[in-house]
């Protein structure tokens, strides 16, 4: 995989790269379905490392990868134009039950702790979804007290996730839920596991996560 900081910034004008981010926002999907790909799709464009689009992509496709190798998830990036803050979209699979569970994701690449705010918009995105949804907050930051008691205290099935960024590996450390998910997520608990990574260019072992279902012994 190459590293994301490897292609230079655009040294264009200001205009062009505008006009460039906002036709990434508008047509993202037909140009990248990855992190590979987007990572091709910046450096063709010249796009600069540092902008919010960039990051926040970068950070989207980390969360993609972590959720389907830790959470049982099998998920499409969706984030664009029109998206109502939806980053990531797919299903979840328990060993209790042969249906899917529609899920829907939102990633914060951000230097504070996710709050009250996030959280509320989470559940806002559940708005127009089938009450079986499950909708997951990602960041690289654990959440504060406020956005832990809103979490808690909804009625519409609701999980966090604790994924660091690119260049700390793209682990996945912690993931909790509130009561109207456990319903959901039968008897998938958490589990501490090993992983393989890269990070900072540098192979090593770290400490992750994972989903393991403590009712069934084989999926």
């Amino acid at each position: 995989m190459a590293c994301w900081r490897q292609f230079r910034p655009c040294v264009s004008c200001p205009r062009h790269v505008t006009l460039v981010i906002r036709r990434n926002l508008i047509n993202g999907a037909k140009y990248h379905h990855s992190l590979d790909t987007f990572l091709q799709y910046a450096k063709q464009q010249g796009l600069p490392v540092n902008t919010t689009y960039v990051v926040g992509t970068v950070y989207e496709y980390v969360v993609l990868d972590s959720l389907i190798k830790s959470a049982r998830m099998s998920l499409e990036h969706s984030g664009g134009t029109g998206d109502k803050g939806v980053d990531l979209r797919g299903t979840m699979s328990t060993c209790e039950s042969e249906k899917k569970i529609p899920v829907i994701v939102q990633c914060k690449y951000e230097q504070k702790k996710p709050g009250a705010r996030l959280f509320r918009e989470l559940e806002g995105s559940l708005a127009n979804s089938s009450p079986e949804t499950l909708a997951v907050l990602a960041a690289p930051l654990s959440a504060t007290a406020a956005g832990k008691r809103i979490l808690t205290s909804s009625d519409k099935a609701m999980a966090f996730c604790l994924v660091l960024g690119y260049e700390e590996g793209g682990v996945m450390t912690q993931m909790i839920w509130n009561s109207a998910a456990d319903k959901l997520l039968g008897g998938l608990r958490v589990a501490r596991v090993y992983r393989e990574v890269k990070a900072e260019g540098e192979a090593m072992t770290v400490q992750s996560i994972a989903l393991i279902d403590t009712k069934l012994s084989a999926c």
